[in-house]
């Protein structure tokens, strides 16, 4: 192929949520992630395009939902753009999917001309133009578990495709139905993105200079070890909670992978492992290294904790907010996306609109803002973590931790109580504390501030040499915003379980 002849091509599944998420049920969901991933891949392109495709000769990489490859000609980009489209239109219905072919300039770098592709291909999917989906014939029953969406009869060919999604550990099984994670209680829909792989390419092209063959490789390489060390992570994750305290019972896992797509990640499990489930992950995470570019990973995690009656779409559309929230707190904090953060939300009833609708009750009628979240998970070595304060994920898993050990000592309707006064905001708060005799629940925050003896020791010793006093308030400074130190705790205090590997 010489480099006058080069065109590039980009195929993309569109609107992936809409097509994995318009069922509720598990095994389905998962089904339809595995097609994705299946209708990207060289193994369906040998199949619906035959001899129009060599893998070592036309891929590029592929990963997240789209595939970049390289061709001859134009003519022979268009041929096998239309045998893998009408291939996978005749296979799986509702699957909507773009295609972009471009001649590769050589006055552009290898980059130049990557980006060049992906920017063509985002117009076109502005328009919604040159999108090959095949719609409804509006005569087939509807599914009251596919949100009213056409009844499909079962199909051979979704049974005959590969497994890509990871089988679980021998001896256990996925759930298939939410009902199997939770029975009528809450799920965590957990949905969490790579932090600054758009730079980590972009160092890659820098790298390769102007020579397509290296850059072609490096991407490659690049893109499936991302997708090798994000399985990883998931494996770990699983392995951890099978070796923790929590009660299993077999063969059923707590947890099912519904999206693992390179750094785009989702799975749900049983609620009250949600948000543990996805510390676990960016601590797994973290600890892995790409091969390519000898660079470790960050990631932030959003989860949504729902009924599992709550229309799985919008508690995806949740959990992305919320990963969006976690990034824009991380980069606050580091600009380089170095530092893992997390969000959540739990979902007692009130639908809203958005994120943005459901944060304004979380204002005090004082002003103040009852939630510390989004949380740092991950502050890596070289990160001032100064500015995060308690805003962490270690400082609300100890105050949820005292608040839990209050049970027994303090009555729960007492604790409950003090959830109302909190929302009326710092006064009223300490006034319920004072007259409710539970004052030293403000211990906590000292004690979840300061979690060794050692600390805690150190700032004993500095109050008596400077006649300092013990900070024992509900209420304390972020970013020049007053928050609550409790509320996250106290809102989470039976919906959460926090895991410890047994040995």
């Amino acid at each position: 192929m010489t480099h006058l002849d080069r065109v590039l091509t980009i195929l993309e599944v569109s609107r992936k949520q809409d097509y994995i998420f318009s069922s509720k049920k598990l095994r389905e969901n998962a089904d339809r992630s595995n097609e994705i991933a299946y209708v990207t891949g060289s193994e369906f392109f040998r199949e619906s395009a035959k001899n129009l495709y060599d893998e070592q000769r036309n891929m590029v990489y592929a990963g997240g939902g789209h595939t970049v490859l390289q061709f001859d000609s134009a003519d022979q980009a268009v041929a096998f753009t239309r045998a893998v489209t009408e291939d996978a239109l005749r296979r799986f219905e509702g699957m909507e999917i773009f295609a972009k072919t471009l001649p590769y300039d050589e006055s552009k770098t290898p980059g130049e001309n990557l980006n060049a592709l992906s920017a063509a291909l985002e117009r076109k999917k502005a328009f919604r133009q040159s999108s090959f989906r095949q719609m409804s014939f509006g005569i087939e029953a509807l599914d009251s578990l596919q949100n009213y969406r056409p009844q499909c009869a079962e199909k051979t060919d979704r049974e005959k495709i590969p497994e890509n999604l990871l089988a679980p550990p021998e001896g256990w099984e996925y759930p298939k139905q939410l009902a199997d994670l939770s029975g009528d209680n809450f799920i965590a829909v957990v949905h969490i993105d790579g932090n600054a792989m758009g730079n980590r390419v972009s160092s890659l092209y820098k790298n390769c200079g102007t020579d397509w063959e290296s850059c072609r490789k490096s991407l490659r390489r690049f893109s499936d070890g991302i997708q090798a060390d994000f399985e990883m992570a998931f494996r770990q994750t699983v392995q951890t909670l099978l070796t923790s305290d929590y009660v299993l019972t077999p063969p059923m896992l707590p947890i099912r992978p519904i999206i693992l797509a390179g750094d785009d990640v989702c799975f749900v499990a049983d609620g009250k492992i949600g948000l543990e489930g996805a510390r676990i992950f960016l601590e797994h995470l973290t600890a892995l290294t790409n091969q390519e570019d000898k660079g470790s990973y960050a990631a932030c995690a959003g989860v949504a904790l729902v009924h599992q009656k709550y229309p799985f779409h919008q508690a995806y559309n949740l959990a992305e907010e919320l990963c969006s929230s976690a990034k824009r707190y991380g980069s606050s904090i580091d600009k380089d996306g170095r530092v893992s953060a997390m969000d959540w939300h739990i979902e007692f009833g009130q639908l809203k609109e958005n994120l943005s609708e459901i944060r304004k009750d979380y204002e005090t009628e004082d002003g103040c803002r009852l939630e510390l979240r989004p949380v740092t998970v991950i502050v890596p070595d070289g990160v001032n973590a100064s500015p995060a304060g308690q805003r962490s994920y270690d400082f609300f898993r100890a105050m949820c931790s005292a608040m839990k050990n209050e049970y027994g000592n303090i009555a729960r309707s007492k604790i409950k109580d003090l959830r109302e006064a909190l929302k009326q905001g710092e006064v009223e708060s300490e006034f319920f504390l004072q007259d409710k005799k539970v004052q030293d629940l403000l211990y906590h925050g000292f004690t979840a501030m300061h979690r060794t003896d050692r600390e805690r020791a150190d700032i004993y010793r500095e109050m008596f040499n400077n006649g300092g006093k013990l900070y024992k308030k509900a209420f304390a400074d972020f970013d020049g915003m007053r928050r609550c130190l409790f509320f996250d705790a106290i809102e989470m205090i039976d919906h959460c379980d926090f895991l410890e590997v047994v040995e």
